[in-house]
């Protein structure tokens, strides 16, 4: 069963289109080059370990098991020690509250955040049909991380119509612009 229909599973991050390729390769390869990579690395959400292309020895941790993670198990209350935990496009699936506990309970030395920003949120959520999610302005995503973390990436790029087409089916979706920001702790 999924848990999230629209994220397809195994398929997740592997659509063809230009944003998907931006989030979930050309980024990923710039933001990492930014960071050491430790031997232990925890990919939490890391769905159906989309990071190993990057970090082979990520473990990824996901809860939807139709992604068939390395580990299936709910990220909030996961136990394991990690020199590194990846988030990558996971706080739009957790309310504020979800977001605060997830940071208190990381066991890790050090965290990589990796999460778009809509600061047009009007046009997200048109695009968004059919899905449940928590988007979040850059100074609403900033209130919710560790005091201490860096921003170590900005960029600003343009979603097009063919990115919702590819994840959500067909719809009435708009271009808009979101940021994608990088956080290291």
């Amino acid at each position: 069963m999924f848990i999230y229909k629209e994220d397809q599973g195994a398929r997740f991050g592997r659509w063809a289109d230009d944003v998907s390729r931006f989030l979930y390769v050309d980024s990923t390869e710039t933001i990492l080059t930014k960071i050491q990579i430790p031997l232990r690395v925890g990919d939490y959400g890391g769905a159906n370990g989309n990071l190993k292309r990057f970090i082979p020895n990520s473990i990824s941790i996901d809860i939807d098991e139709t992604k068939t993670p390395d580990i299936c198990d709910n990220i909030l209350t996961h136990q394991e020690k990690y020199d590194l935990v990846v988030l990558r496009y996971v706080l739009h699936y957790l309310n504020d509250y979800e977001v605060l506990q997830l940071f208190d309970a990381i066991q890790a030395t050090n965290i990589l955040v990796i999460q778009f920003e809509n600061n047009n949120l009007k046009d997200k959520y048109h695009n968004s049909q059919n899905e449940f999610k928590y988007f979040r302005t850059t100074p609403q995503l900033n209130q919710l991380l560790p005091t201490n973390i860096e921003q170590i990436y900005s960029k600003e790029y343009t979603v097009s119509p063919s990115f919702y087409k590819n994840r959500l089916g067909d719809g009435d979706y708009k271009t808009h612009k979101e940021t994608l920001g990088a956080y290291y702790l």
